[in-house]
């Protein structure tokens, strides 16, 4: 696997592991949820509700690139640096092989799951409040024209 796509396919695995989990979970864990209040400079504002701040991840890969070659002698023969050695019949087979590690980070938003603060839920249920206290007037007002178209 090329390393372009090692990338792509864990960035994807990750964030769709993140996504399905925060829809499958239902005993009261949440994954990577949104913040109400910045964390230093480890956070962005979501772009979709300025007033929640979105975590930024990193994701740390250290790879290990390998590159390797085989070549066949006859018995008696030697060839260069042996890592891995076998003698089949008459034939000596040597691998070699050099590797190199190569170390990066890579800064994601994960997908998030919204968690209502107290001053949300509070004004949420200031405006059920205020909507119920407007239903009902409607209701007294209708109640009270049909009591005067009836009189």
């Amino acid at each position: 696997m090329e390393l372009k796509e090692f990338i792509k396919t864990a960035i994807t695995d990750i964030t769709e592991a993140v996504s399905e989990l925060q829809n499958e979970l239902d005993n009261g864990a949440i994954v990577s949820p949104s913040l109400p209040n910045p964390i230093s400079n480890g956070t962005i504002k979501d772009p979709d509700n300025n007033k929640v701040n979105r975590r930024i991840s990193q994701i740390d890969f250290d790879v290990a690139i390998t590159v390797g070659d085989t070549a066949t002698k006859e018995a008696g023969g030697k060839l260069g640096i042996q890592i891995l050695s076998a003698k089949i019949g008459g034939e000596s087979q040597t691998h070699t092989e050099n590797m190199s590690r190569l170390s990066f980070s890579i800064p994601i938003v994960l997908p998030t799951a919204h968690v209502k603060s107290e001053q949300e839920l509070f004004d949420e249920a200031d405006e059920k409040r205020k909507q119920s206290l407007r239903q009902l007037r409607e209701k007294n007002k209708a109640e009270f024209a049909k009591e005067t178209t009836n009189s």
